[in-house]
């Protein structure tokens, strides 16, 4: 049978339960809860199975929180693993939201390939045309384009022509 973790000085199971009650980041609540567990002197492997972890995390959690305390139960990822940094800055966005109020840079309408071009300029990173989109779409950018006329409408003078000759509308 396997031996049970044993905590360092640990403080009483029902200050551990209080913790763990009170906490309210979800990773560090289950760290409290397992230590709780821990504390009422449960097995490592029974232990992770009821907080859904391994009886190895449960080891590396016990030998971490008996080194540094309560510090241990903290989120040890640190700033690492805080997400995709962005694309660009506050002042380039601002350069961006500049530049796409004026003309593009070939003098026509502004593009995903465009921006995409423009943010390579000024960053020196080179970004999918898909990601120029979604800072097109930041800045409140939206293509408005023309509404396309048929190549073989009539021209201002035929259109008048016609509402004079139309008859007339009647009153029912």
């Amino acid at each position: 049978m396997p031996s049970p973790i044993i905590i360092k000085a640990p403080p009483t199971a029902s200050a551990l339960y209080q913790r763990y009650r009170k906490w309210q980041q979800a990773r560090e609540k289950l760290r409290w809860r397992a230590l709780y567990l821990i504390a009422k002197g449960g097995i490592a492997n029974h232990v992770a199975k009821q907080v859904g972890r391994s009886s190895g995390w449960m080891t590396n959690l016990a030998r971490r929180y008996n080194e540094l305390g309560p510090d241990a139960v903290a989120d040890q990822r640190g700033e690492a693993n805080c997400g995709v940094k962005p694309t660009l800055s506050a002042k380039q966005a601002q350069a961006l939201d500049t530049a796409l109020r004026g003309p593009a840079l070939d003098g026509g309408l502004w593009t995903s390939p465009k921006v995409a071009a423009w943010i390579e300029k000024k960053t020196g990173k080179a970004v999918h045309p898909t990601t120029a989109w979604r800072a097109m779409k930041a800045a409140g950018f939206s293509l408005q384009v023309p509404r396309p006329r048929h190549g073989q409408a009539a021209t201002e003078q035929e259109q008048a022509a016609f509402k004079k000759s139309s008859p007339k509308s009647s009153l029912k």
